[in-house]
């Protein structure tokens, strides 16, 4: 994982030595349960790309120490076990309706080791109005599950009354932009564009954050 070092290193300013073994144990934890369910595709012999796609935010959008996250369609565990290990300080929730994606998913923190990170399989609408989990969180993240308006209806009742959604966009995102303002008049958002050298393949990517 050759890029993933060097953007860990040029990028974030983090020392890679430090969450390299980490990294390459997810992968091969994830390759090996891929050929049971599609997590990634089948056709993939690394998950280098998937990772820098889900924290390349990072580099200029930082979340702080002890943030409460929850990972909307999580799907293998993107983008929030690559957040976790580059932050372990971050609690995490992580979220997907099916069930099967979920077990492996619970497997894979457990070989990991990652703390302070729970595990639920539901529908996000639904699990976020139970008193547990209903404003209680700083963020709720999530890496191309759905159009703007529906992850809004999924993940806002999630958050504190100061929390944000961030939601990793890539492509042309007006229309969407446009349906969640229809939607939710006075809703408040901001769009942060990224740009990076095109050997990472990290392209026309954006973070858009969505205000509680």
């Amino acid at each position: 994982m050759k890029l993933l070092e060097k953007f860990i290193k040029d990028e974030l300013n983090l020392n890679p030595a430090i969450y390299s073994d980490k990294f390459l144990f997810y992968e091969k934890l994830i390759l090996e349960r891929n050929k049971e369910i599609n997590l990634v595709s089948r056709q993939l012999a690394s998950i280098e790309n998937q990772i820098l796609n889900s924290v390349f935010f990072i580099s200029s959008y930082r979340i702080p120490d002890k943030s409460k996250i929850v990972d909307v369609g999580t799907g293998g565990g993107f983008p929030g076990i690559p957040l976790k290990i580059l932050n372990e300080n971050i609690y995490l929730l992580l979220l997907d309706s099916i069930t099967k994606k979920i077990n492996v998913v619970s497997d894979i923190v457990s070989k990991l080791n990652l703390k302070n990170t729970e595990i639920i399989c539901g529908r996000a609408e639904d699990i976020s109005k139970k008193v547990k989990f209903k404003n209680n969180y700083d963020f709720v993240i999530s890496k191309s599950v759905a159009a703007l308006d529906r992850l809004y209806n999924w993940g806002n009742n999630f958050l504190k009354p100061n929390g944000k959604m961030l939601c990793i966009k890539g492509g042309d995102i007006k229309d969407e932009i446009k349906k969640l303002r229809q939607k939710v008049k006075s809703i408040k958002t901001e769009i942060i564009s990224y740009r990076f050298d095109k050997v990472y393949k990290i392209e026309d990517k954006k973070l858009v954050i969505i205000y509680k």
